[in-house]
């Protein structure tokens, strides 16, 4: 397999990695906090954070650039001739960051409207029951994105090993 296809695979990985452990985070720090703070601070917190023009480009380049980049990284290694194994492990990536756009077309308007939403705490507190739900399932499949990357990582460097 080219070196190239190898690198690409661990560039790859590196990404999937940085956004398996945002997404781990806001699932096991950020989210369960709007328990101990109430809907509103929550909600103020989100437009002073996710919504703000930092949080909106981070996002954009959490879930566009993670299906460029396994998308990328799959058509490497499949016209680079990587063992079909390995390919397969680096499709499971592109559909499941395919995934995460998927899921974000349901999540995003919902953070969105918990930017513009009035001070109801119940109004609030339902669209971000919402948005947890659509962002629990996001981070599931980033994970599982991850997850298949490192597979195929694992496997093109115990190949590599084996060839010399």
């Amino acid at each position: 397999m080219p070196r190239g296809v190898v690198a690409a695979i661990a560039a790859a990985t590196g990404f999937e990695g940085l956004r398996a452990g945002a997404g781990t985070f806001r699932v096991l720090l950020d989210l369960p906090a709007r328990a101990r703070i109430g809907p509103l601070a929550f909600a103020e917190l989100s437009r002073a954070t996710d919504l703000s023009t930092r949080g909106i480009v981070f996002y954009a380049v959490f879930g566009i650039g993670g299906a460029l980049v396994t998308g990328v990284t799959w058509l490497l290694a499949w016209r680079g001739g990587a063992p079909r194994t390995i390919r397969r492990l680096l499709a499971i990536s592109l559909l499941a960051s395919l995934l995460v756009l998927g899921f974000t077309t349901q999540a995003a308007p919902l953070m969105w409207r918990v930017g513009s939403a009035p001070p109801d705490p119940v109004l609030v507190a339902g669209l971000l029951d919402r948005f947890t739900a659509w962002t629990i399932a996001r981070v599931v499949v980033v994970d599982l994105s991850f997850a298949a990357v490192l597979g195929a990582l694992t496997l093109a460097a115990l190949s590599r090993e084996r060839a010399t």
